[in-house]
């Protein structure tokens, strides 16, 4: 026997220690043995190559092979009654490894001694417990199947995950078992098939089963294939992880982000996911943006098909250096062509994400068209489970009995840095972060696991490079050449980590927005019972949450006369908003604007918002209104200024809003709402200090609302003319309000694009407001700016500024007339309202 190959390929004390032989898997003729079979049989070499392997002793226990097939090859027993040359006896299980040797298919054969496991032979042998393997040991379940899918090995592992037990499991099928989703069948057996054509060696494929007492468990089956010396595929070797918890975890995680994402504003801008080069996920936003349905876009189409032809070779520049590393994160401008052939001007930011163990691509494009408009034969075996065992995403190390790095796989060398040979041999507090870890803490864990108990713990790592990061680590008892070793399993935490941050900074920032929110707030679940209710309801209602968590919210505040429409507004599907009466705790009777919104999670409603805004003062007001006319003046004009002073509050959360954000385009945006808010604040503040209260000096309005534009878009270095040609005309609010908007959005609209553009000297601005004939008014707004693009009707359809400029033109019916030649020039025309 060529026992240096051997010596080089494994351990030496293992082939001192272990009885170890080779046969031919067909003709069962013994081809080699070692040293210890020489010594414990007593025979000699020759004598031992003149043997079959079942010439060494008796059948003793039925063979596990009586439940395949006939068409199956002969398999031994699990035990055999073995004798030496002087007669005596002793009982021994058997472990194979199959492999390629002399050009034949051949059986490793290890034969444990086991006759101290049955001190009386009227022993039920099915109790005695299995060999274990190294395989079997592996934190991961260890199943073989043959081509048509009847399981042949079972490990403990697999009996944990999925219920069967070995001696009921063996000889059935992976798909009849139900350890397969049958859905899987079709594309398991191509693969099979192409595995038997094309010699191919591994696959992958996952698969979702509902146990009874488990629920729903989720595995991933890592797939390789055993050949014969002819080439016939005989077995796939899987390895299975139970990716079950970290599946739940993704679920709760997509409840609490679903949850916060109600109480937010829909997303305007578009999200995306790449992978591949291909789309993996768009946002309704992306969709409208292109132009593209979602199924159009996710069906194979390459990204950059969607971008400007122009433009491609920045893009695709930009994506290779991505790839190549050289760059996390990129934000570039870009042309984009959408379905229907239009330009569309986006801003494109992308960041390196980790999906699924690979790179990707995740980032979000905003609609800049406005603004632009505006791993030897004898390893064999052992190398099919090297191949899994270095494609696992996790790092695998496992420890001797002293704690030693024994064998560590591919993705260990990566995630710390080491090479294998810098690992071997060395202990594991070479990983441990300095100053975040307990060094005898971890040798408990390691000696506790060598003991038999199973560990799992947090622990802060450092990688060869001196980088910090989280792991989560899994200590599992096993045997590694037939001595006590523990397997590792380590993982990267950090992106759980971190994601573990902004959860708790999302549901941080979702409580304060709910205790502190002026409005009350009751979160019902989806059978309008109380789970939680904010300050503010409290104080409405008189409640503390306490008193009322499980109880119906329309039973508990909705008047007996309200009962019935309040439950069919608790059970809508659609968001509302409604007012109503409500009593308190007191039996008080409460006026209240109402709104409901529900969280839809997977086209199920699992919660929904109530809101409560108390407004018995604004009843109240509305009912003192009717009784003198006097008072009504005197609380028309406190509701302009507190419609004024509340516009202003809103422009204060805007600013605010503002200063949070370090995305320009989001703070123009939130700059020009504040613009519109002010426009409207300025008009109700002008009509409560107004004797008339119902309208304002239209000319005065006009310059404060152009003084307050100035100064806010105002450029020092090439400051704009303002040429006012204004009369003094009374505008009524109907009137007053789509007029300063218009105004509004024309006048930012100059400020920001009419003057971008070198050549525009000494930019000017003239409005002119005047009273024609039979009370016709004239308001003209001109600039001596860059003017209007061509395509400007085009583009206005997707222009915010431009709708709002015609809706408010036909609000008050007023012709409108745009020239950009020289220029650009808003002329309306209309009658004034008395």
């Amino acid at each position: 026997m060529d026992k240096t190959a051997l010596n080089s390929a494994s351990v030496g004390c293992f082939f001192t220690d272990e009885c170890m032989l080779i046969y031919d898997y067909y003709s069962l003729d013994i081809l080699d043995v070692n040293k210890a079979c020489l010594e414990k049989y007593q025979f000699s070499e020759e004598e031992f190559l003149s043997k079959k392997i079942t010439d060494l002793g008796d059948k003793y226990r039925e063979s596990v092979s009586d439940k395949f097939s006939n068409d199956e090859q002969f398999k031994l027993p699990a035990i055999w009654k073995h004798y030496r040359k002087d007669g005596s006896s002793f009982y021994v299980q058997f472990t194979f490894h199959q492999m390629k040797k002399y050009g034949k298919n051949v059986q490793l054969c290890v034969m444990h001694d086991i006759t101290k496991e049955i001190p009386d032979l009227n022993k039920n042998l099915h109790h005695l417990p299995r060999v274990d393997t190294y395989r079997e040991q592996l934190p991961l379940a260890t199943v073989e199947w043959d081509r048509n899918g009847k399981i042949r090995d079972w490990s403990p592992k697999a009996e944990e995950i999925f219920g069967w037990n070995f001696e009921n499991i063996l000889g059935n099928s992976i798909f009849d078992s139900g350890i397969v989703e049958g859905m899987r069948k079709p594309f398991i057996e191509s693969k099979i098939q192409e595995m038997a054509a094309h010699h191919t060696t591994y696959f992958t494929f996952n698969s979702v089963l509902s146990i009874d007492g488990q629920g729903e468990v989720h595995t991933t089956w890592h797939n390789s294939a055993n050949y014969d010396q002819s080439g016939k595929l005989m077995s796939i070797m899987s390895l299975i992880e139970d990716l079950t918890e970290s599946k739940l975890a993704e679920e709760r995680l997509k409840g609490s982000e679903q949850r916060f994402r109600v109480l937010s504003e829909a997303s305007t801008v578009g999200v995306y996911l790449i992978q591949h080069g291909k789309l993996l996920y768009v946002n309704p936003m992306f969709c409208k943006i292109s132009g593209y349905s979602k199924g159009e876009l996710l069906n194979d189409l390459d990204p950059l098909e969607l971008i400007h032809k122009e433009d491609v070779k920045k893009l695709f520049t930009i994506r290779e250096r991505f790839y190549n590393s050289e760059i996390d994160s990129f934000e570039v401008d870009s042309r984009a062509e959408a379905k229907d052939g239009s330009k569309v001007y986006v801003k494109i930011y992308g960041s390196k994400i980790e999906l699924n163990g690979e790179l990707a691509i995740m980032g979000v494009v905003i609609d800049q068209t406005k603004q632009k408009e505006m791993e030897g034969q004898l390893n064999q075996s052992i190398q099919s489970y090297r191949d899994l065992f270095n494609s696992i995403g996790d790092a695998i190390y496992i420890h001797d009995e002293n704690g030693k790095f024994a064998e560590v796989n591919k993705t260990a060398e990566e995630i710390f840095g080491y090479t294998r040979d810098e690992l071997l041999g060395n202990d594991p507090m070479m990983f441990a972060a300095p100053g975040k870890v307990n060094e005898d803490k971890t040798y408990q864990h390691i000696e506790k696991s060598l003991k038999g108990e199973k560990q799992r713990f947090e622990w802060w790592a450092v990688r060869k490079n001196g980088e910090v990061f989280p792991i989560e680590v899994t200590l599992t008892p096993g045997k590694y050449f037939g001595k006590n070793a523990v397997i590792a399993v380590a993982r990267d935490m950090t992106g759980q980590y971190e994601q573990q941050i902004d959860l708790r900074q999302s549901e941080e920032l979702f409580r304060q927005l709910f205790q502190n929110a002026p409005v009350g707030i009751a979160m019902l679940d989806n059978r309008n019972e109380v789970q939680m209710v904010n300050r503010s309801f409290e104080d409405i209602f008189e409640f503390e949450i306490d008193e009322i968590k499980g109880l119906n919210i329309d039973e508990l505040i909705a008047p007996a006369d309200e009962l019935e429409s309040a439950r069919k507004l608790s059970n809508s599907t659609e968001s509302f908003e409604v007012t109503g009466v409500r009593k308190t705790k007191s039996g008080k009777l409460v006026d209240v604007l109402i709104y409901g919104v529900p969280v839809v999670v997977d086209g199920k409603t699992i919660a929904i918002y109530g809101l409560y805004v108390d407004i018995t003062d604004q009843k109240k007001a509305e009912a003192k209104l009717k009784g003198s006319l006097k008072e009504k003046e005197v609380l028309l004009a406190e509701i302009h200024h507190r419609v004024k002073n509340n516009l202003a509050v809103i422009t204060g959360l805007l600013e605010l809003q503002s200063h949070s954000t370090e995305n320009e385009d989001v703070r123009e945006a939130l700059k020009d709402s504040q613009m519109r808010i002010n426009t409207m604040a300025l008009i109700h503040e002008k009509l409560y200090q107004n004797e008339t209260l119902s309208s304002i000096d239209f000319s005065r309005y006009i310059r404060e609302l152009v003084d307050v534009i100035d100064k806010s878009h105002r450029n020092s270095s090439r400051p704009v003319d303002l040429k006012l040609d204004l009369e003094e005309i009374q505008f009524t609010i109907t009137q007053a309000i789509p007029c300063g908007l218009m105004l509004n959005e024309i006048l930012t609209n100059c400020y920001k694009h009419a003057f971008s553009c070198e050549r525009a000297d000494n930019p000017s601005v003239r409005i002119s407001l005047n009273l024609k004939e039979e009370d016709s008014i004239s308001l003209k707004v001109e600039d001596n700016g860059i003017g209007l693009p061509d395509n400007f009707d085009e583009l206005g359809k997707f222009s915010l500024g431009l709708t709002l400029i015609k809706t408010l033109s036909r609000q008050i019916d007023a012709d409108m007339t745009v020239n950009g030649e020289k220029g650009t020039s808003y002329h309306f025309s209309f009658d004034l309202e008395k």
